[in-house]
């Protein structure tokens, strides 16, 4: 795709479309919180800081592969663009580690980010795949309908689609924010769907019989299952008092 060139940097089209989706999903995710009657003010600056940090690594994620570039080729700072998987595996661990510290200094339930985090992050997908159906095009990493080129480039890709599907059965069950429904089933279907989704592409790059994305989709389900084990303990816990009662 192109670039915007402001000044000096020079900005790629499709990072100013994750920077849309990404903003559209914030208030989405603002949206939901006044619904629930919540104060807005903790969650506004958790939200602005992870925005923050997906366009920088977005950004500048490449040089975790490449530093030399800090100090041989400054000036192309502001040209290139791109991540790694070192990059993205940090960003994530630093975002997670980073949300616990936050919920705790600000007296946050993290089961309210973790609803918050799957109502952003499906309309996000979604959102950047349905730009680049209006643009023609096929984002990398979504799966087109296996229609003709021109005609499959112009209908949302699978992902995209089942997203706005998932997030709308979630707005349409209205289950309060905290309980961990919402993030569940964003887990498991998306674990599921994306997995089935994975076999029907040729996975270049193979551990143990499974591509990178496949392991992330695994991944993804075994979260999920630990989240819903974690709600039936207590339930478990209450009949157990029960009966020795």
């Amino acid at each position: 795709m192109g670039a915007i060139q402001l000044g000096s940097l020079t900005l790629q089209i499709d990072l100013f479309i994750l920077l849309v989706a990404l903003v559209l999903a914030g208030g989405v995710m603002l949206l939901r919180l006044r619904l629930e009657g919540i104060k807005l003010r903790g969650y506004t600056d958790w939200m602005l800081t992870i925005l923050l940090v997906v366009i920088l690594n977005e950004k500048f994620g490449y040089l975790w592969d490449a530093p030399s570039i800090l100090w041989q080729q400054p000036k192309a700072l502001l040209f290139l663009q791109g991540t790694s998987w070192n990059g993205n595996v940090l960003m994530i661990i630093g975002l997670v580690a980073w949300t616990v510290y936050f919920a705790r200094k600000q007296q946050i339930r993290l089961q309210i980010l973790a609803d918050l985090t799957a109502h952003g992050a499906l309309f996000a997908v979604a959102v950047y795949g349905f730009i680049y159906a209006y643009a023609g095009m096929t984002p990398e990493g979504y799966t087109p309908f296996p229609l003709p080129p021109t005609l499959a480039a112009a209908l949302p890709p699978f992902e995209s689609i089942w997203c706005i599907l998932l997030l709308a059965g979630l707005w349409l069950r209205r289950s309060a924010l905290g309980t961990g429904e919402d993030a569940r089933w964003t887990l498991i279907v998306s674990g599921v769907l994306g997995m089935l989704i994975s076999f029907t592409s040729v996975q270049v790059k193979t551990t143990l019989g499974l591509s990178t994305i496949q392991w992330v989709f695994i991944g993804l389900l075994l979260l999920g299952y630990w989240m819903m084990k974690m709600k039936e303990q207590p339930v478990m816990e209450d009949k157990s008092a029960a009966e020795s009662t």
